[in-house]
C-alpha cells in the first residue's frame, strides 16, 4: 500500500503520506499511530516526534491540499491567457495535488461534514468557499468575454468542478482501486468543459 518513491521523502513527509493513504483506503477507524508505524516500520513513539497528536496530522494533510489548490487557483489566474487555459491549469493542478494527498482530503470532507469536530469543519468549510469564489471569478470573466455560457450560474460551475473531482476519489475509493484517481486528466477536464464552454 505504501506510495512509490517514499523512501526519498523525509520521515515527517512519509507520517503524512501513509496517513492520506490510510484515511483513503481504510478509513478514519483505522487512522492510529499504531497503523501508520506498522507501515513505515518505525514505532508509535517516533511519530510524536514530528507531530503532537493524530490531529495535527491531519491538519497537516488538509493544510497541504488547502494551499496548493488555492495557490494553484492564483496562479493560473496569472498564466493563462484565456478563460480555458485558466480552467485548465486550476484543474490540473488541483488534480495533482489530489493525487499527491491520495484523494484524503475529499474523503475528509465528507467524513468530518457528518462530525461533531468544529475545528476541521471550519477549515474545510472556508476552503470550499474561498476555492468556490476563486472559480467563480474565471467563470464569470468566460461569460463576459462569450466563452462560457450565459446560462450557468457561476457558482454552480465551481460547485460542480469541485463535486466531479469529489465523485471521481468517491468512485475510487468504492471500487478499492490502485493507482492514479484520476488516470486521464485530460479526458477528465475535456468531459467537464463539454458542458459550460460555448462551441
Amino acid at each position: 500500500m505504501v506510495t512509490e518513491n517514499i523512501e526519498k521523502l523525509s520521515t515527517k513527509e512519509k507520517i503524512i503520506k501513509v496517513g492520506a493513504e490510510i484515511i483513503v483506503k481504510e478509513g478514519l477507524r483505522k487512522f492510529t499511530a499504531k497503523n501508520i508505524a506498522d507501515k513505515l516500520g518505525i514505532t508509535d513513539a517516533a511519530i510524536f516526534k514530528h507531530f503532537k497528536s493524530m490531529d495535527d496530522i491531519i491538519l497537516e494533510i488538509i493544510h497541504k491540499y488547502v494551499s496548493r489548490c488555492s495557490s494553484s487557483a492564483i496562479e493560473a489566474v496569472e498564466k493563462g491567457t484565456t478563460v480555458k487555459e485558466k480552467l485548465e491549469l486550476l484543474l490540473k493542478a488541483h488534480i495533482e495535488v489530489l493525487e499527491e494527498t491520495r484523494g484524503a482530503v475529499p474523503v475528509l470532507c465528507f467524513e468530518l461534514s457528518r462530525s461533531e469536530d468544529v475545528k476541521f469543519k471550519s477549515i474545510l468549510n472556508s476552503f470550499v468557499d474561498s476555492y468556490k469564489e476563486k472559480i467563480s471569478q474565471i467563470i464569470k470573466e468566460g461569460q463576459k468575454e462569450g466563452s462560457i455560457k450565459q446560462n450557468l450560474d457561476p457558482e454552480d460551475v465551481a460547485m460542480f468542478f469541485i463535486g466531479s473531482i469529489q465523485a471521481k476519489v468517491f468512485a475510487y475509493v468504492i471500487s478499492g482501486k490502485e493507482g492514479r484517481i484520476i488516470e486521464n486528466p485530460d479526458q477528465f477536464i475535456s468531459i467537464i468543459f463539454y458542458g459550460i464552454m460555448e462551441r
